[in-house]
């Protein structure tokens, strides 16, 4: 026996002794490290992939034009950041259309939280759901031996979003994950405050928030570049006064992402 088995063993006596669950033994594990002064090395991780606004649209675009269902799905999917098995186990019951709020109940670690939705993407949900009371948020068409409506399975989200990339021309690889690290890009970009990303996503640790503000900064300065352009103050001016604000802010986005484009 090795000198690790032997200390996991040790241990394991003394935590089955106490008497302590698997949320007492973390918090032990967590203080016991900090006394010791031992602490996680840091990671060294690059800035998540996204799509661009141009390549969001034409996604959302495709998915609709593969069917209403599908398009739903996948507006929801990327709209609320939840995870792919959270997106799969929503139901009825989780959607709160008077509040314009979605709950996981389930999130990773267990965790539940509540998502807020866009009016119109309230008023999308309340014609899908119509008189239906409970039972999952999305039905696959295809039936079980038993008569039953299943679910649809991560691996089939994942397969529809492949599919629906791929028709769209999208040359990145998209997954269900790459829509998450999208929506949480575009929130910080927009300028919604780091804590409030890190409740939507349900992170536990800011941490793993952060690596989106870093994109968000390198957004920021590429944006700054070009609305500072007197090409690109006047176009924005001229689709802010047409389309308003929000319309002005996509629009500077776009010139932030085609540097040629104010060549």
């Amino acid at each position: 026996m090795g000198y690790i088995e032997r200390s996991a063993s040790q241990i394991a006596e003394v935590l089955m002794r106490e008497g302590l669950d698997y949320t007492q033994t973390k918090a032990v594990f967590k203080l016991a490290r900090a006394k010791a002064g031992l602490h996680a090395p840091q990671e060294k991780r690059g800035s998540p992939v996204r799509l661009t606004l141009e390549e969001e649209l034409c996604f959302i675009d495709q998915a609709y034009a593969c069917g209403g269902q599908t398009g739903l799905m996948m507006q929801v999917l990327l709209e609320t950041g939840t995870r792919v098995s959270e997106f799969t186990a929503l139901r009825v019951e989780d959607i709160s259309l008077a509040e314009r709020l979605v709950t996981v109940t389930h999130g990773k670690g267990g965790r539940c939280r509540e998502i807020p939705i866009r009016p119109e993407m309230a008023r999308l949900l309340a014609l899908h759901i119509g008189k239906r009371r409970a039972g999952p948020l999305f039905v696959s068409r295809q039936r079980r031996q038993d008569g039953s409506a299943p679910v649809y399975t991560r691996q089939r989200i994942g397969q529809i979003v492949r599919e629906v990339a791929k028709k769209a021309g999208i040359i990145k690889r998209l997954y269900p994950h790459l829509l998450r690290h999208t929506m949480a890009t575009r929130l910080l970009a927009l300028g919604m405050d780091i804590s409030d990303v890190q409740k939507f996503l349900g992170h536990e640790d800011l941490s793993s928030t952060r690596i989106y503000a870093e994109t968000s900064l390198a957004m920021l300065r590429r944006k700054f570049d070009q609305v500072t352009l007197p090409q690109g103050q006047a176009l924005i001016r001229s689709i802010a006064t047409t389309h308003g604000d929000v319309v002005g802010a996509f629009a500077a986005d776009l010139l932030s992402g085609d540097r040629r484009s104010l060549i």
